[in-house]
């Protein structure tokens, strides 16, 4: 009895982990969503370490990850059909779907609650209002009537805005209440990569997805269409992280662009391969495939402050 009770509980944090996805690499992409803006605005390492910049980051961490246990307790049947999330669904039945709702309720009031103390802290709205809309559109990504999960393209451009542009402009407020052109270019590019990034990651999902209902770009264009109209967005999305890095100089403008540029010369090798009887599986794309992105990701939090 005593020994089933630390494999009980241990089984029970895994399954919570699980259905948070916080596996490698998401925590540190995670975290790489929140620094762009901060580190955007920064005008040295210091100011990441402000009270109100730690706060603002840890809060839109929260509101990040918030989302996923809500997905998977209203898309268990998606994921049971769908290769390598398999497990989301055993991790959601095993702790329950309503425990699954309760963590994603209170993980948005208290991600919404702390950005809006930061907001009246500094006098920026803005700190609060990219929590507001990201939890709005987590919502609307996966309730009822709306459900932009099944919408399309409306699909990506959700995570475009909630993964990348909305946390990158919050947590820029919380450094620096100006937002310059260049500033709007480079969070404009972020989210238009994410954009690019996420119509990729619903290519393996297509089965399931389509066995729930859920009209996503893979699933009504099919693998191969998506797969491309995701690569040119990628490539804009660059283009754009270039001009709001030109400011810093034409090297690091550059450098910006080929850090993330390996992760679409990656999935422009699959055009070759790819169709519905060869979809890519989950595990394999997010350890290689999200390993290039993180690595870009990372180099794109460093460049801002490497370029003062």
């Amino acid at each position: 009895m005593t020994s089933e009770l630390p494999a009980a509980r241990g089984e029970g944090l895994r399954s919570l982990l699980r259905i948070h996805r916080l596996e490698y690499p998401f925590p540190v992409i995670y975290l790489c969503h929140v620094l762009w803006g901060a580190c955007l605005a920064a005008t040295g390492p210091g100011s990441l370490t402000a009270p109100p910049v730690l706060i603002t980051l840890f809060a839109n961490i929260v509101a990040i990850i918030s989302q996923n246990p809500l997905n998977a307790g209203l898309d268990i049947r998606a994921d049971t059909h769908t290769s390598g999330k398999e497990s989301i669904a055993r991790a959601t039945q095993h702790l329950s779907v309503r425990t699954a709702f309760t963590c994603a309720a209170l993980e948005m009031a208290l991600a919404l609650g702390l950005s809006v103390w930061v907001a009246l802290w500094l006098g920026r709205p803005l700190v609060a209002v990219g929590v507001a809309l990201s939890i709005v559109l987590h919502l609307a990504y996966n309730l009822e009537p709306v459900r932009l999960k099944r919408r399309g393209y409306a699909n990506p451009a959700y995570f475009g805005a909630t993964f990348a542009f909305l946390p990158s402009l919050s947590t820029y407020a919380a450094v620096r209440a100006d937002v310059p052109p260049s500033a709007w270019l480079f969070l404009t590019g972020l989210g238009i990569l994410l954009f690019g990034r996420s119509l990729w990651w619903c290519i393996p999902d297509l089965i399931g997805d389509a066995k729930a209902g859920d009209r996503t770009p893979a699933v009504q264009h099919g693998p191969r269409h998506a797969l491309v109209v995701a690569c040119l967005w990628t490539a804009l999305g660059l283009l754009f992280i270039g001009a709001g890095l030109w400011p810093y100089g034409v090297f690091w403008a550059l450098l910006g662009i080929l850090a993330s540029a390996a992760f679409l010369v990656d999935k422009i090798k699959l055009l070759r391969s790819i169709s519905r009887e060869n979809l890519p599986h989950e595990s394999t794309m997010r350890k290689h495939s999200l390993s290039l992105a993180m690595g870009g990701d990372l180099l794109l939090c460093a460049i801002p402050l490497l370029a003062l």
